[in-house]
């Protein structure tokens, strides 16, 4: 019997068709374009295309760090993606009355992979990709597209460098735990990953600089809840602890961000996180 998928496939055709889908994605066609990205990847999948979806993944991630206000929506895509293959990985076990075990890797296991290289590349070479990259990466993890196992290595690099005096990963680490803590679930998503007891052990080194040190405590006042701002002024703070123009914002978007349930529609808009990546940019490619 013929099938849609025994035609002769190219690999590098499908990559360009679905780089084109990926240039018009935004949030009005979005349930359009991302049903025709999934037609194609689930495409892929049954012809073994294993290449084009590793492709697609590392293509997300750096779409997510180059265009951060769209970062949000990529991770819902990631998402919608992850599902239906997942879904279609069943369907293959059930028509084969459940002997056949699929050979193919998780979409999962593909995007986490994708996000270690960009990870490993933006330490090495102290790239700005750093600070969007981990937003990106709390936006899987809200959407339960990451698992916290996986991402746990990365956190704990950090968490090692920021204890060596390394501001950029102790700032880092501030922007993954904001980003995830504005969730419901954000707050147990932080304590599965250590990041409590972690952050406080940075705290007890005396080699951090003043300003690692200022929004790692932001981060701690997160797990209880209650902010205080010991200062008369914020000229006073913003100048003992050399803050730039985006980090004195910390300690008000802390106190007025409510928690939201993470739904099953696309982000409606950006996080104040994300209009702070390009100050964060400019400030690394002057190091």
């Amino acid at each position: 019997m013929w099938n849609s998928w025994s035609s002769q496939y190219d690999s590098r055709l499908e990559q360009r068709r679905i780089c084109g889908l990926l240039n018009k994605l935004n949030m009005t066609n979005f349930d359009s374009v991302a049903t025709k990205l999934i037609e194609r990847l689930t495409n892929c999948r049954r012809r073994g295309g294993v290449e084009t979806i590793e492709t697609f993944a590392d293509s997300i991630a750096l779409r997510a760090v180059e265009d951060t206000q769209r970062s949000s929506l990529y991770a819902y895509l990631c998402r919608r993606v992850d599902r239906e293959l997942e879904m279609e990985d069943r369907r293959w076990t059930w028509l084969n009355d459940g002997t056949r075990q699929s050979s193919h890797p998780s979409f999962t296991s593909i995007l986490v992979d994708a996000c270690e290289s960009r990870f490993s590349q933006a330490l090495d070479e102290r790239a700005a990709h750093l600070y969007p990259l981990v937003e990106f990466i709390g936006d899987l993890l809200l959407d339960g597209v990451l698992p916290i196992a996986d991402v746990q290595d990365l956190v704990q690099q950090l968490f090692t460098l920021a204890e060596q005096g390394q501001e950029g990963s102790a700032i880092a680490l501030s922007r993954l735990c904001r980003r995830v803590a504005r969730e419901q679930e954000g707050v147990y998503i932080l304590e599965q990953l250590g990041a409590s007891g972690s952050i406080e052990r940075v705290l007890e080194e005396d080699i951090i600089t003043p300003k690692a040190r200022y929004l790692l405590m932001a981060v701690v006042d997160l797990f209880h809840q209650e902010l205080v701002d010991v200062f008369d002024s914020a000229g006073l703070r913003n100048e003992i602890y050399n803050l730039d123009s985006d980090e004195q914002e910390v300690s008000s978007e802390l106190d007025s961000a409510a928690p939201a349930d993470v739904g099953d529609s696309p982000p409606s808009k950006t996080t104040t996180c994300e209009s702070e990546d390009q100050a964060e940019v400019s400030k690394l490619g002057t190091e």
